[in-house]
């Protein structure tokens, strides 16, 4: 026969193996969110490495008109 004790070990087992299924599933949102924003930031810093290379070449050309003109 199942005492008190044994129901309420039994139970806080069940409990604590929805707690880790639960924060598995947490921890692959959260991971796959940190992914989506990696992926976003390397983006972004393509687009102000080309935006750079823009205003460094425009300036570039800026000198060498003032200074052949």
């Amino acid at each position: 026969m199942e005492t008190r004790d044994d129901f309420r070990i039994h139970t806080l087992e069940s409990d604590l193996k929805a707690h880790e299924v639960q924060c598995e599933e947490r921890w692959k949102t959260n991971f796959q969110r940190l992914d989506d924003i990696d992926e976003a930031i390397t983006r972004i810093e393509t687009r102000i490495i080309h935006v750079g290379g823009g205003v460094i070449l425009f300036l570039a050309g800026l000198l060498a008109t003032v200074f052949m003109g």
